[in-house]
């Protein structure tokens, strides 16, 4: 999946207001401000004579004030009545970290020391390199889902979520690739790789911006944990 990045402010107006995530009514109050803050401000010819490449600026701005309210609402529970989809479970996974970092299991080197009704997240730093970084607790659809976020030597991040129950969902399109007889399916959202499946029935997603498919595969498929 495959989605086109805006390349104007109307564009990404329009891809805003298509996102599908039942947020609540204070957060598209909030977000419509923002767009026409920046409509009324551009009308006013403050955009008039900006180039084009400061524009496309502009742009980026009015979509980091946007994540910025996004990731308000979700950290103060206004994700508490979303919708679950992959999309909107992939946005905790590409979100910020609202608790510290869980530490390894004393009993399981393996994994960290928290869980979703016992499906543990995975000890990567020994390993892979990649070192739990932080945490955060949401709810989509009336469901628990917890993300831990591990950040690489590099200072890459990726963000690991996993819904608590049977996984509601089924998505499709992307690539499916089979490794240690799971299959894993790679996606593109919004520019960024995203890996889902399903671990003792329950929704995982990896996500996470300038980071390879391969990466997240090489991740998610680590050890082939159950």
């Amino acid at each position: 999946m495959t989605d086109p990045r805006p390349t104007t402010e109307s564009e990404l107006v329009e891809q805003i207001r298509a996102i599908d995530v039942a947020a609540p009514d204070s957060l598209h109050r909030s977000i419509d401000a923002l767009v026409q803050g920046r409509v009324r401000g551009r009308r006013r010819g403050a955009l008039a004579s900006v180039r084009w490449p400061q524009r496309l600026a502009a742009v980026g701005g009015l979509a980091a004030a946007v994540a910025a309210v996004l990731a308000v609402a979700l950290s103060s529970g206004g994700g508490g009545g979303a919708k679950l989809t992959l999309q909107s479970a992939s946005a905790l996974a590409l979100g910020s970290p609202t608790q510290p970092a869980p530490q390894e299991s004393a009993s399981h080197h393996s994994q960290l020391g928290v869980a979703v009704d016992g499906v543990a997240f995975p000890y990567w730093e020994q390993h892979l390199g990649w070192k739990a970084s932080g945490q955060r607790s949401d709810r989509l659809g009336g469901r628990s889902v917890a993300t831990v976020f591990y950040t690489s030597w590099h200072g890459q991040r990726v963000g690991y979520a996993i819904v608590a129950g049977s996984s509601p969902l089924r998505p499709s399109g992307g690539t499916v690739v089979w490794r240690g007889g799971t299959p894993y399916r790679l996606l593109r959202q919004g520019g960024s790789e995203i890996v889902t499946w399903t671990r003792s029935g329950h929704l995982c997603v990896i996500a996470g911006r300038g980071v390879s498919g391969h990466t997240l595969l090489r991740l998610a498929s680590w050890g082939t944990v159950a």
